[in-house]
């Protein structure tokens, strides 16, 4: 490795184990990085497939094909963010393995909202987020479709949900 890249993987490390990284992963987390291809495949699939969905490209070959690099693309991505993910979790398993805490005995949060209703909230928000949306996209020449407004309203209610998250964090650790 030369030189430069290994400045950067420290520097990388540093920041993992900043936001946590030498926490144990999830199941999911260690099977993914364990079969890089396979979710590779399964992630251009899927990709491909809403993509030429969306497009209506499975009439047109020129389409079709961009559908198909655009899958390709994904999947490579997604093979590659997996092999990163391997190397990562070897490297803590080589320096002595991820701390394995006690396990905390379970806190039921007074205020947490049961699950079925937290799915519940999140789809109405994506409801209201999608018919806003599409109203704005009338005033557009040519308007958003259906389809463009319900990702939209997908990136708005999941970013959100990421800013709550954060907020939530800084909020538990007491600043």
């Amino acid at each position: 490795m030369s030189r430069w890249s290994e400045r950067l993987w420290q520097a990388f490390l540093r920041f993992d184990r900043r936001h946590g990284g030498a926490e144990p992963p999830p199941r999911v987390q260690v099977f993914l990085a364990r079969h890089p291809v396979a979710a590779g495949v399964v992630f251009g699939v899927l990709l491909g497939g809403l993509v030429g969905w969306a497009l209506a490209a499975f009439h047109d070959p020129a389409r079709l094909l961009r559908v198909v690099a655009v899958g390709l693309c994904g999947g490579l991505f997604i093979w590659l963010v997996c092999r990163v993910e391997r190397r990562r979790q070897a490297h803590y398993v080589r320096a002595g393995g991820f701390r394995w805490d006690a396990p905390r005995p379970l806190v039921r949060d007074e205020d947490a909202l049961p699950v079925w209703l937290e799915g519940l909230l999140w789809l109405s928000h994506w409801t209201v987020c999608l018919v806003l949306l599409w109203l704005v996209g009338r005033l557009r020449n040519p308007p958003f479709t259906w389809v463009q407004c319900a990702v939209y309203a997908g990136f708005i209610v999941v970013g959100g949900w990421a800013v709550h998250l954060v907020k939530e964090r800084r909020r538990r650790r007491g600043g």
